[in-house]
């Protein structure tokens, strides 16, 4: 048991300075004065409300958990990643996917990773399928895949737009989401495809024509990577606007700048997310398509933008939405508990210091695992 006492709590809501009881892997309880006198083995923490805010954990919802690459040969692959480093930085929550390569990286492995990740205290899920179409699945079949396997939630990601996707048809991404979402209502899921958006000149054609005649409803697509350029954002904020869709951004040097001139053309942040591609590869190609650079992507990209937009003179409440609470909502992990601070929610949270925005304390699942930026010694 863990009791955290007087922390201004962002849930994702301000709720005030509240005392947080933490039983198990669960909030228990969430009170302005919490009093628990005779129980064993209860740690508490003392904060000051002044100096000391809480938010939900990070949600992550586009991370290569078993690395990505390869465009450039099997020396440019990227490497594995580990808990601790999407701990310390915040992040209590990811979603691992498969990206060019689904013939040497494999969704066992993938799962395997997740199931990894769990055992050290992260919520962790994964995508079936990659950026090619027909998908590559598990069992043989995407519906088993997401009824079958508690941790697999959708589809992705999948190339649409892409010189090295399948060229993936707007009817063809239609029946791709509808078996996804049938298949997800069975299980108790939201069942998402994520697309990732690459530059070629017909944009997001392919998802406006899945959901042209009414049959499938936007919220099943994620279309990643929206940032790319110009024309990919304008259509992006088309999508938003005309469909009530999802975007996602992934996070790099301007990513909060976009952020500010989204909320100010759409007028709020409730269907923006931003993720890290964290250990993706981040490759340039010359006009002739020839590989002449490859990095790999940071995992500390939602800590960065949330802090940026602090800076930017945003709100907590308005800063927590694109690196939390949306991302917890359009791939449905708010039903697995995250996304807020809330009776009954996975007690995995965050604490800041509102003067420096240093980040002095992460729980996961009800346990400390970085506590001033240090790795805590329990595991």
């Amino acid at each position: 048991m863990l009791l955290l006492k007087d922390l201004p709590v962002y849930s994702s809501q301000y709720i005030g300075i509240k005392d947080i009881l933490i039983c198990g892997t669960r909030v228990e309880a969430i009170a302005d004065k919490i009093s628990i006198d005779g129980i064993d083995k209860l740690k508490t923490l003392y904060f000051d409300s002044k100096r000391h805010f809480a938010v939900p954990g990070f949600v992550d919802g586009h991370v290569h958990l078993i690395g990505g690459g390869g465009e450039g040969g099997f020396s440019t692959r990227t490497r594995e990643g580990t808990p601790e480093e999407f701990a310390c930085c915040g992040t209590t929550a990811v979603v691992g996917m498969l990206g060019t390569d689904s013939i040497t990286r494999d969704h066992i492995s993938l799962l395997a990773k997740a199931r990894a990740f769990r055992e050290w205290g992260l919520g962790a899920w994964v995508l079936t399928g990659s950026y090619r179409y027909p998908i590559k699945t598990i069992t043989g079949d995407l519906a088993k895949d997401i009824v079958l396997i508690p941790e697999v939630i959708g589809v992705g990601e999948v190339a649409v737009s892409d010189h090295r996707g399948s060229n993936i048809s707007g009817a063809e991404l239609q029946r791709l989401a509808m078996d996804t979402r049938v298949a997800a209502m069975l299980a108790g899921k939201k069942g998402i495809v994520v697309c990732h958006m690459g530059n070629a000149p017909e944009v997001m054609k392919p998802l406006f024509k899945a959901v042209e005649n009414g049959s499938l409803p936007p919220k099943h697509f994620i279309p990643t990577h929206i940032s790319r350029n110009d024309k990919l954002l304008e259509e992006g904020i088309k999508w938003v606007k005309e469909n009530d869709g999802f975007i996602d951004l992934t996070a790099g040097k301007n990513t909060s700048s976009i952020i500010m001139n989204l909320r100010a053309e759409l007028g709020n942040l409730n269907r923006i997310s931003v993720s890290s591609d964290g250990l993706g590869s981040l490759p340039k190609f010359d006009e002739d398509g020839k590989l002449i650079e490859i990095t790999a992507a940071p995992v500390d990209g939602l800590l960065r933008v949330f802090k940026e937009l602090l800076q930017k003179g945003l709100s907590v409440e308005e800063a927590i939405k694109p690196v939390c609470s949306v991302p917890a909502t359009v791939l449905g992990l708010n039903r697995f508990g995250y996304g807020k601070i809330e009776k009954g929610y996975s007690a995995s949270l965050l604490v800041f210091n509102a003067e420096n925005l240093n980040l002095e304390l992460v729980i996961a699942n009800g346990k400390i695992v970085v506590q001033k930026g240090t790795l805590a010694d329990q595991r």
